[in-house]
């Protein structure tokens, strides 16, 4: 239930009923209001926004537990968030504090604090960040990307490049060393047949 009005509030507008009468912009319909709600269509430019807890303003609202904003090919997810909106419910601005962890594709940023400006597409995370691009490690004292680009920037960065992962495995190697052999035995000696019995006197007396 809370997703659903988490969403309805940032990208959905209340259709007026025909003949109803016109409601002030500032003050959102009754929800469930025969007429006045209908789910948003789904279209790329939409932010979504999903979150345990949200308290709404006037002008921005605050979403804490499990926050998820997704906008194009952005995934944001972090513990807290405010979101800035103009009257007609536009999302101009994000803000995330804690565990903020992001990703555009093959691009992947984390920190403690991130600022996503929604018209430019361009995100900023500080906060000790770190930056994946591929098989490109980062780490510096700001991370900045922008949606539809696939430039990222890193300020006072450390890059640790990484080998491509090979399609073939690698053969196993068998130890070097030769295995000890026993010492030589000397040629068995053939054996002597046991010597036979000889035969029994038949008994017979003279």
């Amino acid at each position: 239930m809370i997703e659903f009005l988490v969403m309805a509030f940032f990208v959905a507008q209340p259709v007026p009923a025909a003949g109803a009468a016109p409601t002030d912009a500032g003050t959102p319909p009754a929800a469930g209001a025969p007429g006045t709600l209908a789910p948003p269509a789904q279209s790329p430019g939409q932010v979504q926004i999903k979150a345990d807890l949200i308290t709404g303003e006037k002008t921005q609202a605050v979403l804490t537990g499990n926050v998820r904003a997704t906008h194009r090919t952005l995934d944001l997810r972090c513990d807290k968030s405010i979101a800035y909106y103009t009257q007609p419910r536009e999302v101009t601005r994000v803000v995330c504090t804690g565990s903020v962890q992001a990703q555009d594709g093959d691009r992947m940023a984390r920190g403690e604090r991130a600022e996503y400006d929604v018209p430019s597409g361009v995100l900023v995370v500080t906060g000790s960040p770190e930056a994946r691009q591929g098989t490109t490690y980062m780490r510096g004292t700001k991370v900045r990307l922008t949606l539809g680009s696939e430039r990222l920037e890193v300020e006072n960065a450390v890059i640790i490049f990484e080998p491509p992962p090979s399609d073939t495995p690698a053969p196993r190697r068998r130890g070097t060393g030769t295995p000890a052999r026993s010492p030589a035995q000397p040629p068995a000696a053939p054996k002597t047949p046991a010597a036979q019995p000889a035969p029994a006197d038949g008994g017979t007396s003279k």
